[in-house]
């Protein structure tokens, strides 16, 4: 795909209507490391490995980005960890409503399997960082200015391989570089600048790879995998916060997936960095093209509540659970969407491709963690994430898909008003 370039314009007379109003964009932004403490705080790892962390590579950390015009005020956070349950999430985005009034939060993990898993007392402490670095953000706003653009790189593979029979064979490691498809090379980024002095105050990054590289089922390194390393290049080169939002890669592995098994630790975390830095080139060639504008912009946000069948019965009998589909969007140009679960890359790619804007982050893994959340195709087909790994009803990411799909054009008016 030919790189695409876009600047979000500073002509809201021609894309807004009535009802939605442009202001000065403001924006603020603030990292708390998380990282568990060492020899003190006990965490489980992948495998079910509990222990306190003895060791770390590198650090955690809780990034938050708030968006304000005047009108409208929308968060962001994104959490290096694996995961977080939906009851820590939940009170993280009702305490940002509460203490900021922002009433549109956005909670993701960036999906890192170096992280392990917080509970318990790590958890609480975690909880109340994720909330500090929103308010922190929300405290700090200034004027900015924003663009976007797209670049291209190839880091992964589809780990999904059907076979001439029709069965499906897991491909985890792929060193040799197998061609494996469908993939989404596509680097999302966006670049927002101090209106004040031109410099970054912060670059957001979208793609779609499993950080699986530090993954470890014998002891716990503590890591934020190839997004953590991609960050701090782009914090060194670029300066300002880089936040990275993982993308529909609920099938997708990068080539070195998996390393523990055969290599040793040196090994593994030169092949994290080397990921890292081989991404942040891409990103830095996208940032140093993209114009940002000084604008006065809209910010659209919607969220809505789909009920979904569990595939079993949930906790306590339950037979169906919520799932929010959110979308944010700057200007009518510029989207985030916000999905429950590991996205199967073909529905990411399939709503990139029919979304009415210019350009659309799919940000996985928010709010919710329901697990793989794969195409209809591919809960026929069958495999790990298609069948098992999964607890919502088939065709559940279709209608996420969908659902998003309805928002971005209500929100962009392409829907037609009844008459």
């Amino acid at each position: 795909m030919k790189k695409q370039l876009f600047t979000l314009l500073a002509l809201a007379s021609l894309v807004l209507t009535s009802t939605i109003h442009a202001g000065q964009l403001e924006v603020g932004v603030a990292t708390i490391d998380i990282t568990p403490k060492q020899g003190v705080e006990t965490i489980t790892g992948m495998g079910g490995i509990t222990a306190v962390v003895d060791k770390i590579h590198d650090k955690l950390s809780a990034k938050a980005i708030v968006f304000k015009n005047g009108e409208q005020s929308v968060a962001l956070i994104s959490l290096e960890l694996i995961g977080f349950g939906a009851e820590y999430v939940e009170r993280i985005r009702s305490e940002v409503t509460k203490q900021t009034g922002i009433e549109n939060v956005i909670c993701a993990v960036t999906h890192t399997h170096g992280s392990g898993s917080a509970r318990d007392e790590v958890a609480e402490r975690i909880v109340g960082q994720a909330i500090e670095a929103a308010i922190t953000a929300n405290a700090s706003v200034e004027p900015a200015k924003i663009g976007y653009g797209q670049g291209e790189w190839n880091g992964g593979y589809n780990r999904r391989v059907i076979k001439e029979d029709g069965s499906v064979e897991m491909l985890w490691n792929n060193s040799d570089r197998i061609d494996s498809t469908p993939v989404d090379d596509e680097v999302g980024v966006v670049l927002i600048q101090r209106a004040s002095d031109n410099s970054t105050l912060a670059t957001l990054v979208n793609y779609a790879v499993h950080p699986v590289i530090s993954m470890n089922f014998e002891e716990l390194i503590i890591s934020a995998d190839y997004p953590g390393a991609m960050a701090r290049k782009i914090e060194a080169q670029l300066g300002g916060t880089c936040i990275y939002f993982m993308g529909a890669s609920g099938d997708i592995n990068p080539y070195d997936a998996g390393m523990f098994r055969f290599a040793t630790p040196e090994q593994v975390f030169a092949s994290v960095d080397q990921l890292g830095e081989e991404l942040a080139t891409e990103v830095q060639k996208v940032a140093t093209e993209i114009s940002a504008s000084l604008a006065d912009v809209s910010l659209e946000f919607d969220a809505y509540p789909l009920n979904l069948a569990l595939r079993e019965n949930g906790p306590h009998g339950a037979k169906d659970q919520v799932a929010e589909v959110d979308t944010f969007l700057i200007d009518r140009q510029l989207a985030f969407v916000s999905l429950p679960g590991e996205i199967f890359v073909e529905l990411g790619m399939g709503l990139k491709e029919r979304s009415p804007a210019e350009m659309t982050f799919v940000i996985t893994c928010a709010n919710r963690h329901f697990r793989y959340v794969p195409t209809l195709q591919a809960a026929c087909e069958g495999g790990y994430g298609a069948t098992s790994g999964t607890v919502l009803e088939v065709g559940a990411g279709e209608l996420m898909i969908h659902k998003a799909l309805v928002s971005l054009k209500h929100q962009i008016g392409q829907v037609k008003p009844l008459e």
